[in-house]
């Protein structure tokens, strides 16, 4: 397949997806990532990476508790998925009105109206997609930047890009060249963007704790902050009781980690503000995501070594012993 239609199937599934109305659209995500969770857990791999998660960052946590959360969890990433259809081809403003409650928004309008920059965390968690849209809609049209990471298929790419820039905000790509634009945007007072939960390509950034355990985090964000010291702000975006239809956005002031010192110091306080989103809603977290890959030491075999990890566990093995429990990670 030539390179401009590369991912052309994904990209006519999104596209016919859209056409759906969202509960229907959401309600089949929701079903087909539950059923991951029925099928025996030697193949359900993306189910396990959620119990292995939940496990090893909540100690007090049973695997029963862990097993009904981790299925709300797997539902909640189907609804997430398919959401993006609607998020990306629907009219912004539909999309906008089913935001409900927009908690810190006054602190949020308030720091984008001053000419220090805004520095905005967030996470992969509920519909966070949604963000963009409404932080692009508010911002200064083209001094409002998103990083990005591109997609592989190019088709895909170019209907992302444009997608999220629909509201006035501009994507950078997470590479040298998006870097120096997001420097230049900080210098000039403008307002940035930056899912901050991922695990960075460059193993030389800095460990540091996540939920008790050390790992690899993107050091960039501390060259903004003692470089800029702008003002910063944790945003997460969930799923209220209404369902996909009551969204709630939260804009968390971090004075935290504006006024650290040091580059530990300031992505510890990252680290801890995202944690205390994820726990807000442990169901609407992405706990497929193999977030704790890595430690100081190098690769942790929490993944690789699911199966048996998860058979041990529900035999009553303690989870120390394992080296799933932050006190005695052996990779720390």
């Amino acid at each position: 397949m030539s390179k401009p239609y590369q991912g052309r199937r994904l990209w006519l599934v999104v596209r016919l997806l859209a056409w759906l109305p969202l509960p229907l659209v959401t309600a089949f995500g929701a079903f087909f990532a539950t059923l991951i969770t029925l099928v025996p857990l030697r193949y359900a791999s993306a189910y396990r990476v959620v119990l292995i998660n939940l496990l090893a960052t909540h100690p007090a946590m049973s695997l029963a508790d862990a097993k009904r959360i981790g299925r709300q969890s797997m539902a909640e990433l189907g609804r997430t998925l398919t959401e993006f259809s609607h998020v990306w081809h629907r009219p912004v403003e539909q999309t906008l009105a089913r935001i409900t409650h927009i908690h810190g928004e006054q602190a949020f309008l308030d720091a984008c109206a001053c000419e220090r920059p805004v520095l905005m965390l967030s996470l992969h968690q509920g519909s966070w997609e949604i963000s963009n849209l409404y932080v692009g809609d508010k911002g200064d049209r083209d001094k409002t930047l998103i990083m990005y990471q591109p997609h592989p298929a190019t088709l895909m790419d170019a209907m992302v890009k444009a997608a999220r820039e629909r509201t006035g905000s501009v994507l950078i790509p997470t590479n040298s060249q998006g870097v120096k634009k997001a420097l230049a945007a900080m210098k000039a007072g403008g307002t940035l963007g930056i899912l901050s939960d991922h695990n960075p390509g460059n193993r030389s950034n800095p460990c540091v704790p996540f939920f008790g355990y050390d790992v690899p985090t993107p050091a960039l964000i501390d060259k903004l902050v003692q470089r800029y010291r702008p003002h910063v702000f944790i945003v997460s975006c969930i799923r209220g009781q209404g369902g996909v239809k009551d969204i709630h956005l939260h804009f968390d002031p971090a004075p935290e980690i504006e006024q650290a010192s040091d580059c530990t110091e300031i992505l510890t306080a990252m680290n801890t503000g995202l944690q205390h989103c994820i726990d807000r809603n442990l169901a609407q977290y992405q706990w497929t995501y193999k977030r704790f890959k890595w430690g100081p030491k190098g690769r942790r075999r929490w993944y690789r070594q699911s199966r048996d990890l998860l058979a041990r566990i529900a035999q009553g093995e303690d989870r120390k012993t394992l080296g799933l429990h932050p006190d005695t990670d052996p990779d720390q």
